[in-house]
């Protein structure tokens, strides 16, 4: 997932770094779920306030995504943002369509804000909270999971992580 040789020269170098800010949190989320201390937090927060404004700048500057097809992009939050540069990786390399990937990055955002319990419950960090949906989010890729069973599963993910 994280090798740079798989994307080639032909990305922007706006994607390479979200792409590479994106596989650092993916690696170190694990440890800094465990981790609650202040600078943990603020570490969290600043590397997702990062992707976030780089996914803004490519959305924003980028040509290709200027057309009336991207204009969904406009209205996300700063969720839904995080989520796209991660689902970005799967549409570039056709894992998605433009029409998979609207609804997913809708989809992700969706059960981060209905499906996980508030972050003073579950004791996750803002970071922690994405590597549990994101963790549900490449399980439903290799089979169906129902409601019921994806809820198990993001609680059995929080529970691990606590």
């Amino acid at each position: 997932f994280c090798s740079f040789k798989k994307y080639g020269s032909g990305y922007p170098i706006i994607l390479l770094y979200i792409i590479q800010i994106t596989c650092l949190f993916m690696s170190s989320s694990s440890k800094s779920i465990s981790n609650n201390d202040k600078t943990s937090v603020l570490e969290d927060e600043e590397e997702f306030s990062l992707v976030v404004s780089k996914g803004r700048d490519l959305l924003e500057n980028k040509t290709e995504f200027q057309t009336d097809d991207w204009v969904w992009t406009r209205d996300l939050d700063d969720g839904g943002i995080f989520f796209f540069c991660y689902l970005l990786i799967d549409y570039r390399q056709q894992t998605l369509n433009k029409n998979s990937l609207r609804e997913s990055v809708h989809t992700l955002n969706l059960l981060l804000h209905k499906m996980l319990p508030p972050r003073e419950k579950t004791g996750l960090p803002l970071l922690g909270e994405f590597q549990v949906i994101f963790t549900l989010y490449e399980r439903l890729k290799r089979e169906e999971m129902t409601w019921d069973d994806c809820e198990k599963y993001i609680m059995e993910q929080i529970s691990e992580h606590q």
